[in-house]
């Protein structure tokens, strides 16, 4: 037996006073009688009969349902321990009577011993030996399988439950009810949805395997799909401005994991979160520094609000040791590691899919922001269609005009003040409790940082390539290098003839694309490289030009040597049809790319809307009139669906150029 001192205890205080004399009296001499003392001083001393003292001593050793012995509770006067067993046979009834059937599920399972087992199996869904159950099996639908299996056995008509009115579907009902409740954690894994099986795992009352006890040890990386939907403001060709539904957008924060404060954020115009929106976040927050916004609304920051690299100087550049990310996110594993953990220098902790509670301080950030942001808008989608959405939330978003760059300045004045406010288990700051450790001496803190050769290439992470430097004197192409379709070149590199066909090594920062820097094999550098033609013109990230250059493979997009391939992918977005607005989708893309360039979004109207000039207006009085079509000539219309077919582009402005020609 174990010692008796780690017994489990008991207290009878609810009892009668009859009971807690009964109850101590039992509890002293169980004590005496594991110490050796004779039975018979036990009986004097105690009043509890001699003969009792094995049996009270047995039901103390026996096994509980929580894995331990009964101990001291065994001894708590008329608690049934036993489950109730039927020894009395079953006498017949008429199916409208009641009772008489007291512990007959119970004299059935020990009839048939394979019963219980079957459904165990089918309540907690056990996938053995390759059977698939029903999923969340009903008890009525438990009921008609059990009845069909004691028909088999050969239980008759005339014997319960089958002689009963409802066959004894009450029992099942509360048969399974108990057996869910008794294997707490089974039932829920086994029929709780992902949130129920994401909380089962904690609330244990066991620490943690991993734990941190100072600052800048951990930051927890999550993404959020914004429960909201908003609108972009767009100008129209007329000189005034659409709003336009957005998709959902996305929020992706970092979180420090001692003091709960947050350190960078992003609001990703996209449907879904890519590895570049990550290593933006995990950038900003390892080697960026906050500051306030301009804000346009009547809002201002709270004093002494902010990120901790904005207010507190010491924190600025400080690196983390553990990054924790979400498992759903492991398709982006390859990326951030090559890219980040090689940079900052940090481990990577990957999260099991839908294992929310392992990361609980960002996804404590995004339940608050919620709360305080995203679902007091009119436009509010809520947690589901069935919680907390709002009617018409698409058309309130745009009928309201809760325009997306608005709502970046109160989540970033949000954001601000939730790490000014108080909080966590001594109501500090998480701002105050990140000066405790970069002010403070005598917490002996040392902040990793970044040496100064390894910094630059951490603010950009740039990405290093290999590629093969193209032209020759054959052709008489100067030497250039392709990336992405698109050619790049310098003074140096168009007259050194001896490098084509070798390969340098390019790196490329894929937030601007317009330029990158070149360096030979042995490591020496050749310069600058400069896109050609328009891909030079307008700021554009490797997302973007990958997504111009899908379309001019599909057709879809077709560009001339005089085209921005920027502006001409904006055009695209942009265009509507007769009657027609902006789609989500392509208003969302529309305001990144415009974001990324530094413009405005517009809307372009369709091509057989555009006015043409007044030379191409055959009405014009004083316009000249095109010539007839001859033998050697065609037609306007025809020389378009040629121009159309090569993939010429702007069909209006050849035909100008053609025309003037002539």
């Amino acid at each position: 037996m174990p010692p008796i001192i780690t017994w489990p205890t008991a207290i009878a205080d609810g009892m009668t006073k009859e009971h807690q004399e009964l109850f101590n009296s039992r509890v002293s001499a169980i004590k005496s009688y594991f110490s050796g003392d004779s039975v018979k001083e036990i009986e004097r001393v105690t009043g509890v009969n001699a003969k009792l003292l094995p049996t009270l001593a047995q039901k103390c050793l026996q096994i509980a349902d929580d894995g331990r012995i009964l101990g001291f509770r065994a001894l708590l006067p008329y608690v049934r321990r036993k489950t109730h067993e039927r020894s009395s046979p079953f006498k017949a009834k008429f199916p409208e009577a009641k009772g008489g059937f007291s512990g007959a599920l119970n004299s059935l399972l020990m009839r048939f011993p394979d019963a219980e087992p079957m459904l165990v199996k089918m309540i907690l869904q056990e996938k053995k030996n390759g059977v698939i159950h029903e999923y969340k099996i009903r008890p009525s639908d438990l009921h008609r399988v059990f009845i069909k299996f004691i028909k088999e056995k050969g239980v008759t008509e005339q014997e319960w439950p089958l002689n009963c009115k409802f066959r004894g579907i009450r029992s099942i009902q509360k048969y399974m009810k108990d057996l869910l409740d008794r294997q707490f954690a089974k039932g829920v894994s086994s029929r709780g949805d992902s949130a129920a099986r994401a909380h089962i795992n904690v609330g244990t009352g066991e620490s943690g395997l991993i734990t941190f006890s100072e600052a800048y040890e951990c930051v927890e990386i999550d993404a959020y799909n914004i429960e909201a939907h908003m609108s972009v403001e767009i100008e129209t060709p007329e000189g005034t401005y659409a709003y336009v539904l957005l998709e959902r957008l996305w929020l992706i924060a970092a979180v420090e994991w001692l003091s709960e404060a947050l350190l960078s954020y992003s609001i990703v115009y996209r449907s879904e979160v890519t590895a570049d929106d990550v290593v933006k976040v995990i950038r900003d927050a390892a080697t960026g520094k906050w500051e306030p916004m301009n804000l346009t609304l009547p809002l201002e920051y709270p004093l002494g609000a902010g990120l901790p690299s904005g207010v507190i100087e010491a924190a600025q550049g400080a690196q983390w040791s553990v990054t924790m990310l979400d498992g759903a996110l492991a398709h982006l594993a390859t990326s951030v590691h090559d890219k980040c953990r090689k940079a900052f220098g940090f481990g990577i902790n990957w999260g099991a899919v839908g294992r929310f509670e392992r990361r609980p301080h960002v996804e404590g950030f995004f339940n608050r922001v919620a709360k305080q942001l995203f679902k007091r808008l009119p436009s509010t989608t809520g947690s589901s269609p069935q919680n907390g959405r709002a009617e018409d939330a698409e058309k309130k978003a745009v009928e309201y005009r809760i325009v997306a760059s608005d709502v970046e300045q109160v989540l970033d004045v949000v954001a601000a003040e939730m790490n000014h406010l108080p909080g966590g288990a001594f109501n500090i700051t998480p701002l105050e409790t990140l000066r405790l450790f970069f002010e403070d001496r005598r917490k002996m803190f040392l902040p990793r940082r970044l040496p100064e050769c390894a910094l630059e290439n951490a603010r950009t992470l740039l990405t290093k390539e290999s590629h093969t430097v193209r032209g020759g004197r054959e052709t008489g192409r100067r030497p250039y290098v392709q990336v992405d379709r698109a050619r790049y070149t310098n003074d140096v590199l168009c007259n050194a003839g001896h490098l084509v066909g070798k390969k340098i090594v390019l790196v490329i920062d894929e937030v601007d694309m317009r330029q990158l820097k070149a360096y030979l094999p042995d490591g020496g550098e050749l310069g600058t490289l400069k896109a050609l033609g328009k891909w030079g013109m307008t700021k554009h990230s490797r997302r973007t030009r990958k997504a111009i250059n899908r379309l001019c493979h599909r057709r879809i997009l077709t560009l001339s040597e005089f085209d921005d391939p920027v502006q001409a992918y904006l055009r695209h977005l942009s265009t509507t049809e007769k009657n027609k607005s902006v789609s989500a989708q392509n208003a969302t893309e529309l305001t990144r790319v415009s974001k990324e360039a530094g413009i405005k979004p517009r809307i372009h109207a369709p091509v057989s809307q555009r006015s043409l000039p007044a030379s191409h207006d055959p009405s014009n009085s004083g316009a000249p009139k095109p010539p007839k079509p001859g033998p050697s000539s065609i037609s306007q219309a025809q020389e378009r669906s040629v121009l159309r077919a090569v993939g010429l582009g702007d069909t209006d402005k050849f035909f100008n150029k053609v025309k003037n020609r002539r």
